[in-house]
């Protein structure tokens, strides 16, 4: 079964005035890749008839998939803090401490896909509790960032887990991949 990695470097010293105006920075990326997370559900959905139809993914749909998955992520990292490099506009990487892979398996398994709206919503609920604490701890980020230009190890740490577990989640979930996600 495919795994899904993620990690990004630890970076230091942080620019203040970059984390300080953020969120604006990060507007048209969000846009953008908010937009294109709407085709990428509407591809899962072909992709969720084409596994059931036939017990194989179709390769296209999947990169395609692929690439938002890791836009998206891409952006909601640099929104959230933790790296200042300007994210690429594009599905390349090109200076983003980020790292993202997640390889095309063609073989699917057809039980568990008709069932995965349902085989899901285990793990999106505890996501959901981790991003609650997430979005509490990114705040704190932001402060000691903006009086001390370092981001705190242990809360970096912490930020690293819950994005990683959000791309497993939304991996599994998009139907990229069988591997029922894990908080590690």
């Amino acid at each position: 079964m495919a795994i899904v990695a993620f990690d990004i470097e630890y970076t230091t010293p942080r620019s203040r005035l970059s984390n300080a105006l953020r969120i604006l920075y990060a507007i048209p990326h969000l846009i953008i890749v908010g937009a294109l997370g709407y085709a990428s559900g509407a591809a899962s959905l072909v992709q969720w008839f084409i596994i059931l139809f036939t017990g194989k993914r179709n390769q296209a749909v999947f990169t395609f998939c692929r690439n938002v998955l890791d836009w998206q992520n891409r952006a909601a990292t640099y929104a959230g803090m933790m790296y200042d490099a300007y994210p690429n506009f594009g599905f390349e990487k090109v200076n983003e401490p980020v790292h993202f892979s997640l390889e095309y398996e063609e073989s699917a398994d057809r039980l568990t896909n008709a069932l995965r709206i349902l085989w899901v919503i285990p793990a999106a609920l505890i996501y959901v509790v981790v991003a609650i604490g997430g979005y509490v701890v990114t705040i704190i980020c932001w402060f000691a960032i903006l009086f001390t230009g370092v981001q705190p190890k242990g809360m970096f740490d912490f930020l690293v887990k819950m994005y990683r577990f959000g791309v497993r989640v939304n991996a599994y979930a998009g139907l990229l991949t069988d591997t029922y996600p894990k908080y590690e």
